[in-house]
């Protein structure tokens, strides 16, 4: 693990918690003092952020009536650690823009074109690439969302990945 503060308490069972409780030392994360611009906001903020685990197979994401981080439980349990700590940058993006009141699921926009989907990667890709991740790697990243090659390909393209031939 790139990121040695960060921990995850995967034996969390299907019900709700502290964001806190399940995944820990998010405090220590220059990625996420950027996204929120202070120590004390992104303390206040995270303080008060609730996380359900679900019974399913889904990633991590924000439940757009309640802002709500929900994950579900087989990701919580089988994801890599350096995984599960991107899907968590993402989705904390997510919850700034919630809380600025910005339209995270715009149908007016393909996913890939979305542009808080658009924020969301870059911050994440920027924070893979700082703790070390290798582009090959990152674009394992990429793939375990719900895209299709051709999406995929111009998400990279307008987040700045780009794989070795």
């Amino acid at each position: 693990m790139r990121v040695k503060s960060f921990r995850v308490k995967r034996s969390a069972g299907v019900g709700e918690y502290k964001l806190s409780e399940v995944f820990a030392g998010l405090e220590s994360s220059t990625a996420l003092l950027r996204v929120y611009g202070s120590k004390a906001q992104m303390s206040k903020i995270m303080s008060h952020l609730k996380l359900r685990v679900e019974r399913s197979d889904s990633g991590l994401w924000l439940d757009r009536d309640t802002g709500t981080i929900c994950i579900g439980s087989k990701h919580l349990v089988a994801a890599k650690n350096d995984f599960l700590y991107l899907d968590v940058i993402h989705v904390l993006v997510h919850v700034r823009q919630f809380l600025e009141g910005k339209e995270l699921y715009d149908q007016a926009f393909e996913y890939v074109d979305r542009p808080t989907e658009l924020e969301a990667y870059r911050t994440t890709v920027a924070e893979a690439r700082h703790v070390g991740m290798e582009e090959d790697e990152i674009l394992r990243y990429l793939r375990m969302d719900a895209v299709d090659d051709s999406e995929l390909g111009k998400l990279m393209e307008k987040i700045g990945v780009r794989v070795r031939r």
